[in-house]
């Protein structure tokens, strides 16, 4: 299937009239709507009634890990993304920098502050590998993508021989990470499929903690990603098939700011094993 992108973002969808993780039908809290991909990274495009109060409330916390941890700072270079609480956005950003002879923290405005943006990849997921499940995240390398302004020095007053270095005070959680990108592709693949339109095999349980082998139906290519995708395309998803043994499986590849990086690399491009269409076997869990 095509990438969707952008495009996903402004189409409107009926709604889902059950919850897409447990199945229930809301009761008497009834049903929310499910953000495809987090407001808090600027997506707008919603799946209605998709939701039961339980599980948007996990929802929420793996999206809030994306949006108050791994890409905080770059959502707040970007003055134009979606947010619920534009009030609490903060007029300033602190740095941590090391210099020859001491460390430092400086402050900058918000928007034009130095900041790293750190993701990990850990290869591709367990099924496609023919891995045994398993709770463990196979080793990782974390991609640190450094921003800074052309004039960081002259607003560090440093001398023509002086150098800093900024140190990055980012902790990884692979878990909540490898969870959040599920819920992501998962939703879209809802959006593009329709619920009934595939199996899901474990994705709700993955999404909400009840399935620990996470890795074994969410990675990433471990080497350095390909460059950044055209400027306009904030995020992008796109689907594909694989095969596990006779075992038809849809693979989402989900790229979170996809225009971000370097003119040689870009952000990781991470694929979740998101089901399999109907009518074929089941794929092995463990």
């Amino acid at each position: 299937m095509p990438i969707v992108g952008e495009n996903i973002q402004v189409k409107k969808f009926a709604p889902v009239g059950r919850c897409i993780y447990c199945g229930a039908d809301g009761g008497i809290d009834g049903l929310r709507s499910e953000h495809i991909i987090p407001l808090s990274l600027g997506g707008k495009a919603e799946l209605p009634e998709a939701s039961c109060a339980s599980c948007e409330a996990i929802t929420s916390y793996i999206d809030g890990y994306l949006a108050r941890g791994t890409f905080y700072d770059l959502r707040l270079s970007v003055p134009k993304l979606a947010t619920r609480r534009p009030k609490e956005r903060p007029k300033t950003r602190a740095a941590h920098f090391e210099f020859a002879d001491h460390e430092e923290r400086r402050e900058f405005t918000t928007g034009a502050h130095p900041f790293f943006t750190v993701l990990p990849v850990w290869g591709l997921p367990g099924i496609l590998r023919d891995a045994q499940p398993c709770s463990e995240f196979p080793p990782s390398r974390a991609l640190s993508f450094t921003y800074a302004s052309p004039d960081l020095g002259e607003l560090l007053c440093l001398e023509a021989s002086e150098t800093a270095r900024m140190k990055s005070e980012i902790s990884l959680n692979l878990g909540t990470f490898g969870r959040a990108i599920a819920k992501i592709a998962y939703c879209n693949a809802v959006a593009s499929y329709g619920l009934n339109g595939f199996r899901a095999l474990v994705m709700p349980d993955l999404i909400l903690g009840k399935y620990p082998c996470i890795s074994h139906f969410v990675g990433s290519r471990i080497g350095d990603p390909p460059p950044p995708s055209r400027r306009d395309l904030l995020h992008s998803v796109g689907f594909r098939d694989a095969v596990y043994g006779r075992q038809k499986l849809i693979v989402a590849e989900v790229r979170l700011f996809a225009n971000s990086g370097t003119p040689e690399h870009g952000m990781p491009i991470y694929c979740v094993v998101v089901g399999a269409p109907l009518g074929t076997q089941n794929a092995a869990a463990g």
